[in-house]
């Protein structure tokens, strides 16, 4: 256990030190790869100040280095970081980012100690009356190793480094489950509302909207099983936030079709010279518009997307519905919708793993009498260390081999042992 809190310890000193480089890149270099005028954040700020001064043009894509894929009321959250100053702002927007870490972490602690008070035949001994424990009891050793992993993951750098969002996006996802749990129609609409917070921020989380819905199979009466008031609650929630978006779109319909056309087709390649547009996403989406670009194939790109998400979305949804009916269903939900969202939407990027990686910490926790468990492990490890390689490795080669195929393989062997548990588990 003292190799593991000396372990831990070291991983909340390096994710400071990523911070630290973060702020060295921001503050005193001009460095290609990142610097006050080239990075994500830049588009947060701008979108913080744009939402309260020119409203029509949020999603005006000359106004910006990378353009706002968000939902509109999204921007209002980075207006009070953008009225800092871009450097004040971004210096405490990234302090709020490594705080935030550690409130996931907690959010871990409590949906495994509330799945363990709910599941009291299951196959582990983790001692968790007091988030103390975590840190001093030897039957929690894992669950720390495993926290220690996530703060010290290279997709943490990455979101760091570029001033990304995706531990405030997890913050949301792990909330709204959380309440879930807690098994009531008012915890129901709490968490949706969350849910729709990260909705608001990232918009393809849409495609798990269909796994918090409290739809089974009953294998006895062979009839479909679907508790309307608690479904609808938590479908509320998240459809209230939507639709105050909506709202935006409705009085401003210049905005619906800056928001369609940076999200839904396709576009915001990089030009690389030579006349080859690029992208280093490793979705299967973009990997394929790529192919289609390379052999100079004129095609739909919202097309392609589409019968993907038909592909890939409908049968591990199918499989879902058929699974047992647990809280562990539920959280295998998220992680699901979330594996499918990393695989079908067309820019899926190593910092992304961060809203991943809770789900994977919860799987290798929680279902170790899984045959295949190790394989969630490993591609977990990959995941945190390896999948940045795949990405510096894409830029090394893109000019013979356009392809980033090996973050798109980890993604496909994850796809696959999903499928393959909820089968077995059926």
């Amino acid at each position: 256990m003292k190799n593991t809190q000396i372990f831990f310890l070291f991983a909340v000193i390096l994710n400071a030190v990523y911070l630290v480089i973060t702020f060295i890149f921001f503050f005193y270099l001009e460095s290609p790869l990142m610097s006050s005028s080239n990075n994500d954040y830049l588009t947060f700020y701008n979108a913080g100040l744009i939402v309260i001064d020119d409203l029509p043009n949020l999603y005006n894509s000359s106004l910006y280095l990378f353009p706002f894929r968000y939902l509109p009321i999204s921007a209002y959250f980075f207006t009070p970081f953008s009225l800092l100053g871009l450097k004040l702002g971004f210096f405490v927007y990234q302090i709020f980012n490594y705080a935030l870490n550690f409130v996931v972490i907690y959010l871990i602690y409590k949906i495994i100690k509330i799945y363990m008070k709910s599941n009291k035949k299951m196959n582990i001994t983790y001692k968790l009356n007091k988030f103390r424990e975590v840190f001093y009891e030897p039957d929690n050793e894992s669950i720390l190793h495993h926290f220690g992993i996530l703060l010290i993951m290279l997709p943490q750098f990455m979101n760091y480094f570029l001033g990304q969002i995706n531990i405030l996006v997890s913050f949301f996802i792990l909330i709204s489950l959380f309440y879930f749990l807690k098994g009531s129609i008012k915890y129901d609409l709490l968490g949706g509302l969350f849910l729709g917070l990260g909705i608001s921020f990232k918009p393809s989380l849409i495609l798990l909207l269909p796994f918090i819905i409290l739809l089974s199979y009953n294998k006895e009466t062979k009839k479909f099983e679907m508790p309307f008031k608690r479904t609808v609650s938590r479908l509320i929630g998240s459809i209230i936030l939507i639709l105050l978006s909506g709202l935006f779109f409705l009085v401003l319909p210049e905005m619906l079709t800056g928001f369609i056309e940076v999200n839904l087709t396709g576009e915001y390649t990089y030009d690389v010279g030579g006349g080859l547009e690029i992208n280093p996403s490793f979705s299967l989406t973009r990997i394929v518009l790529i192919f289609f670009e390379v052999l100079a194939i004129d095609i739909n790109y919202f097309l392609v997307f589409i019968i993907i998400v038909l592909l890939f979305w409908l049968p591990l949804f199918i499989i879902f519905i058929f699974s047992n009916t647990s809280e562990i269903k539920l959280i295998n939900g998220y992680f699901t919708g979330i594996t499918v969202m990393l695989l079908v939407y067309f820019d899926s990027w190593p910092h992304y793993i961060v809203v991943l990686a809770p789900f994977l910490i919860f799987f290798i926790l929680l279902e170790k009498d899984f045959e295949m468990y190790k394989l969630f492990k490993y591609i977990y490890y990959l995941f945190a260390f390896i999948i940045l390689a795949f990405w510096i490795l894409f830029y090394l080669t893109y000019e013979i081999f356009p392809f980033n195929l090996g973050g798109l393989i980890l993604l496909m062997l994850l796809y696959y042992s999903l499928i393959v548990y909820y089968v077995k588990s059926n």
